[in-house]
């Protein structure tokens, strides 16, 4: 590169124009920002580890309670008698997989609380579709619900049930992790 009459010019004049000045304030605003974002952070941090800790201990809830609810035998358990394909759900195992289940309807509730203002903002079209999605899982969940009313024994309305729950799980992961992503 050649060095021109012109850049010693532009040198000088920028020399001429340099201009400094006390900022006593500058640094503590600078140091005070860094430690709120830092504060934010561990807070994100800190609810993400909560909201998995709790969806893991949900999962395993709800593991246990269908486990109750199919009647898993062990390898070696004698063969059910003649004609009994499936047992009834007793009214005590009915009970046990609505608490399983209600307690995990409360975890998923409280990562969709977490995530709704993700969600409502939908400023890309990523998230509105995230949107749409939980709107219509809401919808065949409030279906499924009304379903199992009619009839709380049903076993396979259950586990369809569960299986749109997960789904919603998942997708408010999805939604989460586009947050952390963004960050």
């Amino acid at each position: 590169m050649k060095h021109t009459l012109e850049d010693d010019e532009i040198s000088r004049a920028a020399r001429e124009l340099h201009r400094e000045w006390d900022s006593p304030e500058l640094w503590p605003r600078i140091q005070a920002a860094l430690a709120a974002e830092a504060a934010r952070a561990e807070r994100r941090r800190g609810l993400r580890v909560r909201t998995w800790l709790s969806l893991a201990a949900a999962a395993a809830v709800v593991v246990l309670g269908l486990s109750v609810l199919l009647r898993v035998r062990a390898p070696g358990e004698g063969v059910p008698a003649a004609g009994a394909e499936r047992r009834l759900l007793t009214d005590k195992a009915l009970r046990e997989v609505e608490r399983t289940e209600n307690d995990y309807v409360r975890s998923i509730d409280e990562l969709s609380r977490v995530a709704e203002p993700k969600v409502e903002e939908a400023g890309s079209p990523l998230m509105m579709s995230y949107r749409e999605k939980l709107l219509l899982l809401d919808s065949a969940i409030a279906e499924c619900r009304a379903r199992i009313d009619r009839n709380r024994f049903n076993a396979r309305l259950r586990r369809e049930l569960l299986s749109l729950y997960q789904e919603k799980q998942h997708t408010l992961q999805q939604v989460m992790k586009e947050d952390a992503d963004a960050l």
